[in-house]
């Protein structure tokens, strides 16, 4: 697929997704508010995250959007490259997709909404959102890439 379809169709209508979706929980769900949807596995919630990963670097805002506005550049970079394979390009729009969704938040509300809830009895995993997910469904397909490519025997 093209960069520029790989925008369209997949970075544009995640971001478009995880916007409605915050939307909808700051329009629906109180803050630190839960709602069960399966109970004992998954409740929707309203959490505000200033941190990063796992609420990591609280406050760091000005460190978040620059980050963020770097490695946009550098996928923006792999998208459009050449030599960049389609599983790479994939992935690449998938962390634009989660980069947009992310700093768009950190600009418009000073945190990120964060909204699904996922525990098994007292194992809890940190609460998250759709850019989230698209960008660690990326890192896993950067990493399946990589290994992929390690295989490839020389011409």
């Amino acid at each position: 697929m093209t960069p520029i379809r790989l925008l369209l169709f997949v970075t544009l209508p995640l971001v478009v997704l995880d916007q409605l979706t915050k939307w909808a929980t700051l329009e629906f769900i109180p803050l630190h508010h839960e709602i069960p949807v399966i109970p004992g596995l998954f409740n929707l919630v309203h959490v505000n995250n200033t941190g990063s990963a796992f609420g990591l670097m609280k406050g760091w805002f000005n460190f978040h959007v620059i980050f963020g506005a770097i490695m946009a550049v550098v996928m923006f970079v792999l998208l459009f490259r050449k030599s960049t394979d389609n599983l790479t390009r994939f992935a690449a729009a998938l962390i634009l997709s989660g980069i947009f969704g992310n700093v768009t938040d950190r600009i418009r509300f000073g945190h990120v909404v964060d909204f699904l809830d996922f525990y098994a009895g007292q194992y809890h995993w940190p609460a998250f959102n759709i850019a989230d997910s698209a960008i660690v469904i990326a890192v896993g397909l950067f990493l399946w890439a990589s290994f992929r490519e390690g295989h490839k025997k020389p011409a």
